[in-house]
């Protein structure tokens, strides 16, 4: 499913899906919206049914890596920072580049790290797998989505 797609389907999507899901649910409660129960039923299925078409067009578009994907753009920033500071040390041995490309992460709010495997494979300061964000929240959805890729 394209990218395009999936970014005007799925907002979509989720708010009709979960305002039908809520339909269904109250009336699981008892208070009802619709004109009889079988229709409520059928809210409450329709509901589910575009929430999960929702969340699969959103996994299979692209879209759920956008954490990732931002972090491998600033990896890239950096690098092309460090390399046009220090354009001698471009193609040598030098830990001058990975330093400067660690501390430039850094100021974006990341964390070097070497726990997940592609890391351990190359530890190198241009590796995205090797640093995680700072934040909780981000940190939290950074792992999930390179524990799926």
């Amino acid at each position: 499913m394209g990218q395009d797609f999936a970014a005007f389907f799925a907002p979509f999507a989720l708010l009709i899906g979960a305002a039908l899901l809520a339909i269904g649910l109250l009336s699981l409660l008892g208070a009802h919206f619709l004109a009889n129960v079988w229709r409520e039923r059928v809210a409450l299925a329709l509901g589910l049914a575009l929430l999960v078409a929702a969340e699969i067009a959103i996994a299979f578009s692209g879209l759920s890596l956008r954490f990732f994907n931002g972090q491998r753009a600033d990896v890239l920033q950096c690098r092309q920072e460090a390399e046009t500071n220090f354009p001698a040390e471009r193609h040598k041995d030098s830990p001058i580049i990975n330093d400067n490309i660690i501390a430039c992460m850094q100021r974006y709010r990341y964390d070097w790290t070497s726990d997940h495997r592609r890391c351990r494979e190359s530890p190198v300061a241009t590796n995205p797998f090797c640093y995680l964000p700072a934040r909780p929240f981000d940190r939290w959805l950074t792992r999930l989505q390179i524990m799926l890729e």
